[in-house]
């Protein structure tokens, strides 16, 4: 059987600068972490390594990427 896991990234809280004030907001930072499959566009979640991180849509975890949390992709292989 082979699960599949969605991606997510950690954030780190900006403010940016603009004409009428400042905007709070966050931004993906560190290394792609493994999260459950289904979750949606930015939604707060918790990886496989138990990091509080946002999801990311679009393509699937892999483990043998770049950038990849160790501790997830070897929780995604097993």
């Amino acid at each position: 059987m082979t699960t599949t896991h969605g991606r997510g990234r950690a954030t780190t809280p900006v403010v940016v600068p603009g004409p009428d004030g400042d905007l709070a907001g966050e931004q993906l930072t560190g290394p792609v972490h493994a999260v459950p499959d289904g979750a949606a566009d930015l939604e707060l979640t918790t990886s496989l390594c138990n990091h509080s991180v946002r999801a990311e849509a679009g393509e699937p975890f892999d483990p043998a990427g770049p950038d990849v949390c160790p501790d997830c992709a070897e929780r995604a292989r097993s």
